[in-house]
C-alpha cells in the first residue's frame, strides 16, 4: 500500500492475561498452541467487544509481544465435548499446550476505530473477550490513540520493524546480536461463516521482543500489509 498524505487513526490497546491457548487446528488428540494471538482469534475478540460476528474486511491489525512466550503443558477434562471420537459422557484428561503470561499490544485500523475506541476505553464489550478458549479470559486494555504516518513500502526496501510480520513480504533478515527469531506457520487467515476458514499465512517474530531489521520482499498477492510509524518512534508497526 503506498504512502498518504494523510494521518492513519491508531488504536493502540494491551492483552494481557495470566494463560491463554490458540489451538492448532492440525491437533486433536493433544491441543497444540500457536505461540499468541491469531490474526482469526484477535478478529473474534474485537468482534465481541463490538457485539458482531462478521468483522469488516477493512480491519488491519498489526501485533506486538510485550513478553517473550512461554508455554506448558497441562492436562485438563474434556468432558461433554461431543466432537471426541470417545463420545459426551467419557471423562478423558487431555493435554493442552497453554501460554502462560501472554502480554500483546495490539494495533488496530479501520471503519469502526472510534467506536471500538470509547468501547475499550470504558471497559465495554457486548460479549465476554478471551485469549483463544473460554477458561482465558481477558480484559482489553486501552493504551492510546494516535495518528501514525503511513509508510510507502518497496521492494529491497529495508525497514526496522517492531512487530511481528508475515514471512511472504521478508526477503532477508538482518543479523543482530543478541537477537533470535521465530516463526509461526500455517495461521488461519480468514473466518468464515458455520466455523470454516480460507487461507493461512506465516509470521516472523523476534523471540526477545525487540525491534529488528528486515529487507521487504516483493509484495506477495495473498496478504496486503499495511506499515505505519508512530509518533517520535524511529522504527514501524506492520498491520495486516
Amino acid at each position: 500500500m503506498a504512502s498518504s498524505n494523510y494521518p492513519l487513526p491508531l488504536l493502540i490497546f494491551d492483552l494481557k492475561a495470566s494463560l491463554a491457548h490458540f489451538r492448532r487446528p492440525d491437533t486433536t488428540s493433544t491441543h497444540a498452541s500457536y505461540p499468541f494471538i491469531t490474526r482469526t482469534a484477535l478478529r473474534g475478540l474485537l468482534g465481541a467487544v463490538m457485539g458482531v460476528e462478521a468483522w469488516p474486511e477493512d480491519a488491519w491489525t498489526g501485533l506486538q509481544l510485550l513478553r517473550p512466550v512461554a508455554t506448558r503443558v497441562q492436562q485438563l477434562s474434556m468432558l461433554g465435548k461431543g466432537f471426541l471420537e470417545s463420545g459426551s459422557s467419557f471423562n478423558r484428561p487431555t493435554a493442552i499446550e497453554l501460554v502462560i503470561h501472554p502480554h500483546y499490544r495490539i494495533f488496530y485500523t479501520g471503519c469502526w476505530v472510534e467506536e471500538l475506541t470509547d468501547r475499550i476505553r470504558n471497559h465495554q464489550a457486548v460479549f465476554p473477550t478471551y485469549l483463544g478458549s473460554a477458561f482465558a479470559p481477558v480484559v482489553p486494555d486501552f493504551v492510546d490513540l494516535v495518528d501514525s504516518e503511513p509508510v510507502a513500502m518497496a521492494p529491497n526496501m529495508d525497514i526496522e520493524c517492531h512487530t511481528v510480520i508475515p514471512t511472504d513480504w521478508v526477503a532477508a533478515v538482518a543479523p543482530e546480536p543478541g537477537h533470535a527469531f521465530g516463526r509461526v506457520g500455517g495461521l488461519l487467515y480468514r473466518a468464515l461463516p458455520q466455523r470454516r476458514f480460507a487461507g493461512t499465512m506465516n509470521l516472523l517474530y523476534e523471540e526477545h521482543n525487540r525491534p529488528f531489521h528486515v529487507t521487504l520482499g516483493p509484495p506477495p498477492a495473498d496478504h496486503p500489509l499495511i506499515l505505519a510509524r508512530l509518533p517520535k518512534a524511529s522504527g514501524s508497526v506492520a498491520l495486516w
